[in-house]
């Protein structure tokens, strides 16, 4: 024990140490906790705005898929459309063809036997009308002087007899339908009150159902939702739409304006020159004649003894 080195060890001092110790250790756990909160805040905001991002990728795809869809229908649409106005144009002009030929000896027969049969018609009725026409009207003339005599009297009594029954007849038709009448006005409004009684009723609660209904309500957020969600996507996308149209208009405008007096000489390059006498005939007899420097090219050809003979199918 002699030899043994003793340590003399000061409770204050180690009681000192060990409280500084635990603070320490407290004030690194508090750190690591803050840091901690700190990391699940972040990881929970970068989850948020992830599934942000994926919902509207997949609202994107999901539209470019249906753009993609509605053009290829459409395209095969038209595809189809113009396929089957081919085949209907190409039958009709067939069976058009066809007609033509079946039907024109036939139509020129039938034309020739018309005329003949008109012009003998009308010979006969050019003699035998005014013979016609005599006897017609010598006979109307002496039945309507007839009929005059003999109906002034009968028609006299025909009207005031049947002036006489239609009044009898309207009187009782009127007292007999009296009573129907008036039940049937009765039923009328009776009708007319229940019916407004039934709507009112059926209004009402119609609309406590529409009010009270929660699916309309969810109904009406979700349109909501999805309206807000498509103009965020659909305003950007037409945003950069029209900044490409307006980039690619201005790109064209500089081309057309670099490469018009290009275009300009090239055309002065071609054209004839400005002492070119007008009206200059050709070398041989022709149909065309340059009249200016800056008539278009016209075809020049031989020119004939015979006048043109119009086209006749």
């Amino acid at each position: 024990m002699a030899g043994a080195k003793r340590e003399i060890t000061d409770p204050v001092e180690a009681a000192k140490h060990g409280i500084g110790s635990s603070k320490r250790l407290i004030a690194a756990t508090l750190d690591d906790l803050s840091a901690h909160h700190s990391w699940l805040e972040t990881y929970h905001r970068e989850e948020r705005l992830r599934a942000e991002r994926l919902r509207r990728r997949e609202l994107r795809e999901r539209l470019e898929h249906e753009c993609q869809r509605t053009a290829g229908r459409a395209k095969r649409a038209a595809r189809m459309s113009y396929l089957g106005g081919r085949r209907v144009a190409r039958f009709s002009k067939r069976h058009a063809l066809v007609f033509k030929h079946w039907a024109s000896p036939r139509l020129r027969i039938l034309a020739r036997r018309t005329a003949a049969r008109s012009s003998t018609a009308w010979a006969w009725t050019r003699v035998h009308t005014p013979v016609f026409a005599d006897q017609a009207f010598a006979a109307a003339r002496d039945g309507f002087a007839w009929s005059v005599r003999a109906s002034e009297e009968a028609g006299h009594t025909f009207r005031r007899r049947l002036s006489q029954a239609a009044n009898a007849a309207t009187g009782e038709l009127w007292l007999r339908t009296a009573p129907v009448r008036r039940r049937g006005a009765v039923a009328w409004l009776r009708i007319q009150r229940s019916a407004q009684r039934t709507r009112v009723r059926e209004e009402k609660r119609l609309t406590e159902a529409i009010a009270s209904s929660q699916t309309l309500a969810q109904a009406r957020k979700r349109l909501r939702r999805s309206a807000i969600r498509v103009l965020q996507i659909g305003l950007p996308l037409a945003q950069r739409a029209h900044a490409t149209a307006v980039r690619v208009e201005d790109a064209l405008s500089a081309l057309v304006l670099r490469i018009g007096p290009a275009f300009r000489e090239l055309l002065q390059s071609h054209m004839p020159e400005a002492t070119t006498p007008a009206n200059q005939a050709a070398a041989r007899p022709s149909r065309a004649l340059i009249l200016r420097p800056t008539t278009a090219l016209t075809c020049i050809g031989p020119a004939e003894h015979k006048l043109p003979v119009p086209y006749r199918p």
